[in-house]
């Protein structure tokens, strides 16, 4: 009987890990999705308004859902990528995504190795500057992304990510079981929809909830690189739902841990994310540090990789099809945003949540524009299942609801 068990234990393990295997872009995704929205902005939600935020996370990841989707569909259909769909649409689709990305690249790079490095440093049994770590952070991901390109990625992110979700999951029971499961209430107390605070805070949320849209060009440029179509819309959903759930534990830890602790988190994300361990360490024991400040690192790392990867390889694609050639351009890009990141580190370090807020906006914004081109082109290679008539219906309240977040943003901004 034992050895049967045995027997039974190791054929699961074995079709684990070519299930694991055979998943890609899915993976990436979730890598690229799980950085400073996860860790910053869902703890933040969490330790703010506890439990309130929940129904928001679940419906910011349902209406997202058919506009990321594209990212997955495209390719599957055309064995091409959304670049090369918005180029049909029109010239105006094609450069307007690409100045966005420009406009975004650099702060967004800058800040994610900003976070990384600071949570890199608390391994460090000495002290170094934000602008150093930050270097090395930004130089040992670009060398990673030169020498092993899109296949290391693959392999590194997808384990990383499984380990992330394992220790995360592995946190949540810990600290469940230190909590008063009566506090939990998903009702509006302190979260108030006339708030214009909240709010603000509430699109910041959203507009990176699970990932900013234009991760759907990224996904694109991933499946068709791995040209694996077969499982493909499985290894998306497979990476939605990993990033989703990741989303929600993060929500919780900070509720649990952090809401009724009664202290003011500082508004930067480095500082935050050693907040974050210290009242792991300080509400459990001492043992856990090493594990959330892992599942801290694993959550940067992949988002940094992922990141890196992707901004020179959209724009490595966007050269190719403007000069009609098949060159690699992909390392002289990788080298422009590692340095031009730098630069904005160096000149700008003090003033980052700034520029970060300016990159979250401009991403916020731009959600119903983008969601509004991928609806064109889901138009135009839309099938008549079921699956495909679900996405449709979706389409219109998520575009409704985004575009009447931006509008709302508008009034209180001005």
């Amino acid at each position: 009987m034992f050895r049967f068990h045995m027997q039974n234990l190791c054929l699961s393990f074995i079709n684990m890990i070519r299930f694991i295997k055979k998943l890609g872009p899915g993976l990436l995704f979730a890598g690229a999705a799980i950085g400073v929205s996860h860790l910053v902005q869902s703890t933040r939600a969490g330790a703010l308004y506890s439990f309130e935020l929940v129904s928001i996370v679940i419906l910011a990841n349902i209406l997202k859902l058919p506009i990321l989707e594209m990212g997955v569909r495209y390719p599957s259909k055309t064995n091409s990528n959304l670049l090369v769909g918005y180029k049909d649409l029109g010239d105006g689709y094609f450069y307007f995504f690409n100045i966005i990305t420009v406009l975004t690249m650099f702060v967004i790079i800058a800040a994610i190795s900003v976070v990384t490095a600071g949570i890199f440093s608390i391994f460090l049994p000495f002290e170094l500057s934000i602008v150093l770590l930050s270097l090395i952070v930004l130089t040992l991901c670009s060398l990673v992304l030169i020498i092993g390109r899109y296949d290391l990625l693959d392999k590194l992110v997808k384990w990383i990510v499984i380990l992330l979700s394992f220790t995360c999951i592995f946190s949540f029971f810990l600290t469940f079981k230190e909590f008063d499961s009566n506090k939990i209430s998903f009702i509006f107390n302190e979260f108030s929809f006339s708030n214009p605070r909240d709010i603000l805070f509430l699109m910041a949320l959203v507009g990176w909830m699970p990932a900013p849209v234009d991760t759907s060009v990224w996904q694109s440029l991933w499946y068709e690189k791995k040209k694996n179509f077969k499982t493909a819309f499985l290894d998306f959903h497979v990476g939605y739902c990993v990033t989703m759930i990741l989303a929600l534990i993060f929500l919780s830890l900070g509720a649990m841990v952090m809401n009724s602790k009664g202290i003011e988190f500082s508004s930067s994300a480095v500082m935050f994310s050693s907040q974050l361990v210290e009242l792991f360490t300080n509400s459990i024991g001492f043992w856990v540090k090493p594990i959330i400040a892992f599942a801290c690192l694993a959550t940067m790392i992949s988002t940094s990789l992922t990141c890196l990867d992707a901004y020179p390889r959209v724009l490595e694609k966007s050269f190719q099809i403007l000069t009609e050639s098949k060159k690699d351009y992909y390392i002289k890009f990788l080298v422009i945003l590692a340095l031009g990141s730098f630069l904005i580190i160096c000149l700008f370090l003090s003033n980052m949540k700034q520029l970060v807020d300016f990159a979250t906006t401009i991403s916020f914004l731009v959600t119903p524009i983008i969601g509004y081109f991928n609806f064109k082109i889901f138009l135009k290679i839309k099938g008549i299942s079921k699956y495909d008539n679900l996405i449709y219906f979706l389409y219109i309240p998520s575009l409704i609801f985004f575009s009447v977040f931006t509008v709302y943003y508008f009034v209180l901004k001005y």
